[in-house]
């Protein structure tokens, strides 16, 4: 409800496009990189690299979200608005 509001907000226009590029390129890059997690995973601990690895990807998946859903709101507030 209020992420509509919020996402639509000029301020945030310039920011959306750069963070849904960001965050994929983010997401990209740790697909890549799962195969060497289980050496990481001994070499550093289990529990620190996959507790490292759930939060890059909260990170990177919610900054992906972000810039969608507000490129949507901005595109859905121009079609309202003609």
């Amino acid at each position: 409800m209020t992420s509509d509001r919020n996402a639509a907000e000029p301020n945030n226009a310039p920011l959306a496009p750069i963070a849904l590029l960001a965050g994929l390129f983010l997401l990209i890059a740790a697909f890549a990189h799962l195969d060497r997690m289980p050496g990481w995973a001994d070499d550093y601990g289990a529990i620190l690299v996959y507790l490292a690895f759930f939060l890059y990807m909260s990170i990177a998946g919610r900054l992906t979200w972000w810039g969608a859903d507000t490129i949507y709101a901005q595109v859905k507030a121009r079609r309202s608005s003609r």
